[in-house]
């Protein structure tokens, strides 16, 4: 296993919020745009912490936060969603969901919908998989924007979309079950407009990434520009670039020539209008 997951397993396992600053967490942290140095030591958010998250399981299809790796993966990741649950994870283990549009979610049998600035919390078990597989389905990286689903400006057939949170704890790993099963035209994931944030979509191997539909016209200049997180992402940009083709290529090499890091709260305030480009063409 390489040592970037043993360090990634050790900061989340251990619930630090700081690491003393190496040339291994440099090199993990220029490649996932995370982190601030402070003196000798780098720091994180819980966003941080979420983002070393996501990327453990998207390369290596592993929860350093939970999965263990003797023993048997699933077994473990059980094992930790029994023993390691905090008071805070009452409602860890419900799909948190909205409605967007016309469409509806299905669930114990009855078609229901979501008013603005109210979410559905569902047990896995109780929700219809193929009437969410003949919907339009966009998965949200960020939980704090399940409340404000109904500013997300989505265009075309997405218009009419289940939103599902990709969860942090134990429905985390149910949220990934549906993912894989959901038709992949029906997919679209909805992650940070910047390096790390598309390379991460692009490392679902499936499905769609939502971009502003006129990306092309944000610059160096737009007011909520973040270029001090855009130049911690030299590395996810490279690795962007070295895998994106057709349009997606060309907003990578976008993100590259003004800079950009636009993060998911500004552009869902802003109401940004977004469109979905196929991850894999």
């Amino acid at each position: 296993m390489p040592a970037e997951i043993t360090a990634i397993e050790r900061l989340l396992k251990g619930g630090k919020l700081k690491v003393r600053r190496s040339p291994l967490w440099e090199r993990i942290c220029d490649e996932n745009g995370v982190g601030q140095v402070i003196g000798r030591e780098i720091h994180f958010t819980p966003e941080d912490r979420q983002r070393l998250r996501d990327y453990v399981k998207a390369e290596h299809n592993l929860d350093p936060q939970y999965d263990s790796r003797t023993g048997g993966r699933m077994v473990m990741a059980r094992k930790d969603a029994s023993e390691k649950l905090s008071r805070d994870s009452v409602f860890g283990h419900l799909l948190v969901m909205a409605t967007a549009g016309r469409t509806t979610i299905r669930s114990s049998g009855e078609e229901v919908t979501t008013p603005p600035g109210s979410v559905l919390s569902v047990l896995p078990e109780h929700l219809d998989i193929a009437h969410l597989q003949s919907r339009k389905l966009v998965i949200i990286e960020n939980g704090a924007l399940m409340p404000f689903w109904a500013d997300l400006q989505l265009t075309g057939s997405w218009q009419d979309a289940i939103i599902l949170y990709r969860g942090h704890r134990e429905n985390m790993r149910f949220v990934a079950d549906i993912a894989r099963e959901q038709p992949a035209q029906n997919l679209a994931w909805f992650f940070d407009f910047d390096p790390a944030g598309q390379a991460m979509a692009l490392d679902q191997g499936r499905g769609s990434t939502l971009v502003p539909e006129a990306w092309s016209t944000f610059d160096k200049g737009t007011a909520y520009n973040q270029p001090g997180t855009y130049r911690n992402q030299t590395a996810a940009l490279k690795r962007l670039k070295a895998r994106a083709s057709g349009e997606l290529l060309k907003v990578a090499e976008h993100l590259g020539t003004e800079e950009l890091a636009l993060m998911q709260e500004h552009l869902v305030l802003r109401q940004v209008r977004l469109k979905a480009l196929p991850v894999i063409l």
